[in-house]
């Protein structure tokens, strides 16, 4: 409980700490949708939590669905929704080394601002942001 694992699919992997829960089924892997981020997405440092401790498990699954009679660029996703089916991906899980880092993986370079993103600005920046805007 607590320890970094990797959960291995078989498109890819991604590290990331692993809790046990009674609250979801045995043999299922369950976590929150979208909670990782890139460094400096979002105006996040290099090094928030968000980019060293989330993760994503698009990772592990496959845009599409293998080619078959139905067509060969089928969606790998909820007809409905659209939302991408991690849902139903086989996985395996195994812990991390202890020599590898503490941290999520895969990492990337850290995201620069995109035009027009405000830098940081100090707190009493902050307090009058947007008071004087046309």
């Amino acid at each position: 409980d607590g320890d970094w694992v990797w959960v291995e699919s078989h498109h890819k992997r991604v590290r990331c700490q692993c809790r046990f829960s009674e609250a979801v089924e045995p043999g299922t892997v369950w976590t929150w949708n979208a909670i990782g981020k890139a460094a400096g997405a979002w105006g996040l440092s290099p090094k928030a939590n968000e980019s060293q401790q989330g993760f994503l498990l698009n990772h592990i699954i496959s845009e599409e669905l293998p080619p078959h009679e139905h067509g060969d660029h089928i969606s790998n996703s909820d007809p409905v929704t659209g939302q991408a089916a991690w849902y139903d991906v086989s996985v395996r899980v195994y812990k991390a080394s202890a020599d590898e880092p503490n941290q999520t993986s895969p990492q990337f370079k850290p995201m620069k601002p995109l035009p027009g993103m405000v830098k940081k600005r100090r707190k009493w920046q902050a307090y009058f942001a947007g008071m004087f805007e046309k």
